[in-house]
C-alpha cells in the first residue's frame, strides 16, 4: 500500500513501513507507508495550495464531484466491504450495513450543502442599523486535519470528509494504522472521481508520531477526530493553544435503562442489536444495562441464553456474530478489564475469556454498581455489564455516574417515565425504547462531558467545517 500525497502513490520518504495484519488469521496481508516528518511537511503544503484551488470551484461542481464519490462507493461495494472483512475482521454480514451508512451520510451532506445559505437580518432590526442591510454567509475554513478511527472507518470517513469538502476545504485524513486499505482505495477513487490531488490526502503512520508534526502545526485550521478520550484532550490542547476549530467524538460508556414494565424479550434483543456490531468496538453503543431487580433475573437469563445461540469465529462465514477485535493487544486490554471486574465484584455469567489472541467471548457481568465498569471504565468489547436496581432515582444515578455521556437509551411502557429519563439522563442523545448505537444521518450526534466536543451530523458538519461572514451594506435605504 501507498499513501496518497498531492495526487500521487507514495512511500514514506525514508521507505520504512508497518504492517497491516488480518486480525482473524493473523497474516501479513499489506505493508504501510510509516510517514516521516518531511513527508508531513509536503502534505500540508499541498494541503494549502490545494485550499486554494478547491475553494475555488463552485459550490454546484463541488457537489457533483462528490455525488460521483458516492456513486463510486456504490459501484465498488464488494472491493471495499472485502477489504473491511480481510483487515479488520468485520463479520461479513455487518459489512452491507457499514457502507449503506457511509452511503447515507455522504449523501446528506450532498443534499444539506446545496442548501446551507446565510441569513438575511429584517431592516432596521435596530436604531443602529436602521438603514443598513446586514446578511452572513459560509466560507471554508482552510485545512482540515480529519482523524479516521479503526472501528467504523468508511462511515466516519464519509461523516468528515464530504462535508469538508462540500465547504470548500482542504483535507488531510490520518487513516487508522490497524486498518487502513479500505480508506486508501476510497481515497483513491475519490480523485478519479475529479477531487484534486491537493485536496484530499490520505497519510499512514503512528498516531503519537504523526500527531506530533499535524496537531500543532499552524497551517492546520480545523481537527475533527474521533478517537478515545485521553487522546482527544491531548488534541484539544493542541488546538487551543492554536486557536483553531476542534471537534472530538471520544470514549462512551452508554447505559440502557430497563424499566420494570418492560417486555424482557424485547429489551433482551435491543441489548444485543446495541453491544454485538464490530463486536463490541464501538463507542456509541449501550455498554451499561441498569436493570430494574424486579425483572433483572429474567433478563440476564434470557440475555445469557441469546448470547449462546450467536456464532462466534471466521468473519468471512455469513452465519458468524462475533469476529476477532482489531488487534492482540486489544483484546488482551478487554481480557484485563473483564479480570478487573470480577475483582471488583463483578460476576461473570458467560464468557469471560480470550482465544486464540484476538478473539473475546461475548462475556455477561453482573456488576455492582461500584465497579470501574459499571462507572467509567470503557470496555472496547463483547461485554454486557448488567448493574441492577432498585428505583428509578437510584437508575438515574447509576447512568449518570461516569464521566462519559455520549447517547444512552431507556426501554419501557410509561411514556411520560421515559420522557422523565431521557429528560435527566446527562448524555447528547437518549433512545426512547432503543440503545444509544442509534444514529441518523441527519440528527445532531456528540456527547457530553468528556465524550467530546461538537456535533456530528450532515448539517451540524457543513457548519463545523465553515466560518460565518457578515456583509453590511450600509445606509442601503
Amino acid at each position: 500500500m501507498k499513501m496518497l500525497i498531492g495526487g500521487q502513490k507514495v512511500d514514506a520518504s525514508d521507505g520504512k513501513t508497518f504492517d497491516i495484519i488480518n486480525p482473524a488469521t493473523h497474516q501479513v496481508i499489506a505493508a504501510a507507508p510509516s510517514a516521516t516528518a518531511a513527508d508531513v511537511e509536503t502534505l500540508i503544503v499541498n494541503a494549502r495550495a490545494g485550499y486554494a484551488e478547491w475553494s475555488a470551484v463552485p459550490l454546484w461542481k463541488r457537489i457533483d464531484i462528490l455525488t460521483d464519490c458516492i456513486h463510486a462507493i456504490d459501484t465498488h461495494r464488494e472491493e471495499l466491504g472485502g477489504l473491511l472483512l480481510e483487515e479488520l475482521g468485520v463479520p461479513a454480514s455487518q459489512v452491507p450495513g457499514e457502507l449503506n451508512t457511509a452511503i447515507a451520510r455522504a449523501t446528506a451532506s450532498v443534499e444539506g450543502a446545496r442548501f446551507l445559505g446565510g441569513e438575511t437580518f429584517p431592516v432596521s432590526n435596530c436604531a443602529s442599523a436602521e438603514h443598513d442591510l446586514i446578511m452572513t454567509l459560509r466560507e471554508p475554513l482552510g485545512v482540515v486535519l480529519a482523524i479516521i478511527p479503526f472501528n467504523f472507518p468508511v462511515g466516519t470517513f464519509c461523516t468528515k470528509i464530504w462535508p469538508a469538502l462540500l465547504m470548500g476545504n482542504a483535507v488531510i485524513a490520518k487513516l487508522p494504522s490497524d486498518d487502513p486499505l479500505a480508506l486508501m482505495r476510497l481515497t483513491e477513487l475519490m480523485l478519479e472521481c475529479g477531487v484534486p490531488g491537493n485536496a484530499l490526502q490520505a497519510v499512514t503512520g503512528s498516531g503519537a508520531v504523526l500527531g506530533k508534526w499535524l496537531n500543532t502545526d499552524e497551517r492546520i485550521d480545523a481537527i475533527s477526530m474521533t478517537g478515545s478520550t485521553p487522546i482527544g484532550a491531548e488534541i484539544g490542547a493542541a488546538a487551543g493553544k492554536n486557536i483553531i476549530s476542534c471537534a472530538l467524538e471520544l470514549g462512551g460508556n452508554d447505559p440502557l435503562v430497563i424499566l420494570p414494565d418492560a417486555d424482557v424479550d424485547y429489551a433482551v434483543s435491543e441489548s444485543i442489536a446495541n453491544r454485538i456490531n464490530r463486536s463490541g468496538q464501538i463507542c456509541h453503543s449501550s455498554k451499561r444495562f441498569v436493570v430494574h431487580n424486579s425483572i433483572k433475573d429474567a433478563f440476564v437469563s434470557g440475555l445469557v441464553s441469546a448470547l449462546r445461540e450467536k456464532q462466534v469465529g471466521d468473519p468471512a462465514d455469513p452465519k458468524t456474530a462475533f469476529g476477532p477485535l482489531v488487534s492482540e493487544s486489544a483484546a488482551k486490554r478487554v481480557e484485563e478489564q473483564i479480570q478487573q471486574s470480577a475483582a471488583q465484584g463483578a460476576k461473570i455469567l458467560l464468557g469471560g475469556h480470550r482465544f486464540d489472541q484476538t478473539y473475546v467471548e461475548p462475556t455477561v457481568l453482573d456488576a455492582p454498581r461500584t465497579a470501574d465498569a459499571a462507572r467509567s471504565m470503557e470496555i472496547f468489547g463483547p461485554v454486557w455489564t448488567v448493574i441492577g436496581y432498585d428505583t428509578l432515582d437510584e437508575a438515574l444515578e447509576i447512568a449518570n455516574d461516569t464521566i462519559y455521556g455520549l447517547s444512552s437509551g431507556v426501554i419501557g411502557k410509561d411514556m411520560n417515565t421515559l420522557l422523565y429519563v431521557a429528560k435527566h439522563i446527562q448524555a447528547g442523545a437518549c433512545v426512547i425504547n432503543g440503545g444509544g448505537s442509534y444514529t441518523s444521518p441527519c440528527s445532531p450526534f456528540g456527547g457530553y462531558k468528556k465524550s467530546g466536543i461538537g456535533r456530528q451530523s450532515a448539517m451540524e458538519n457543513l457548519k463545523e467545517f465553515s466560518q460565518i461572514k457578515t456583509i453590511v451594506f450600509r445606509r442601503s435605504y
